[in-house]
């Protein structure tokens, strides 16, 4: 009896997890080893002029440890299978991110691997370097961490910082923090 219960309680609540999962799109390469993934699926605007959004980094050896495993034909497929229905990350689209790819490196090397790095980073189980809440003021270009968490290499918190007052930051042109506003940002 304890088993059907628990049986049909899972099969209720296994469509809300899959309805409240994050969806991590590409944001950018923060340093020189880390991709930055931002959360569509939580964006939240508590006014006109302000987002407030989840933002996790996972460094590039990771990622490239999951095309090395034994998941990475499936990955590829996957991959593979976004890119023929038409999937174009919306990073690809910014003007100014298309701008800072390599001279060598085409275009769809830059969509195949955007596209691979999103599957990869919303896989349960990744682990992510920093995650940090941001608030971004839209109108005054600038952008603020709310909180942000440290891991270590097994997954777990090493540091989480939540300031009592949040420390703005005017965006700088051509950054990271630049290409987060201008994806997520309402446009005028």
């Amino acid at each position: 009896m304890f088993c059907i219960r628990t049986l049909l309680a899972m099969l209720f609540l296994l469509p809300l997890s899959v309805a409240f999962a994050a969806d991590w799109q590409y944001a950018g390469i923060v340093g020189r080893d880390k991709a930055s993934f931002f959360d569509a699926a939580d964006i939240q605007y508590p006014d006109k002029d302000t987002v407030r959004l989840w933002v996790k980094d996972i460094a590039e050896k990771t990622i490239w440890g999951y095309f090395k495993s034994r998941d990475g034909d499936q990955i590829m497929d996957e991959s593979a299978r976004k890119i023929a229905s038409g999937y174009t990350p919306e990073f690809l689209k910014l003007e100014s991110a298309r701008r800072m790819l390599p001279a060598d490196f085409k275009m769809q090397d830059a969509l195949a691997t955007m596209v691979s790095d999103e599957i990869i980073a919303n896989k349960a189980g990744v682990p992510s370097v920093t995650s940090t809440y941001f608030e971004i003021d839209c109108r005054g270009r600038r952008i603020a961490p709310l909180t942000v968490i440290k891991y270590r290499k097994n997954g777990s918190i090493a540091k989480s910082q939540t300031p009592q007052q949040a420390k703005y930051f005017y965006i700088v042109p051509d950054s990271s923090g630049d290409w987060l506003a201008m994806l997520v940002c309402p446009r005028s």
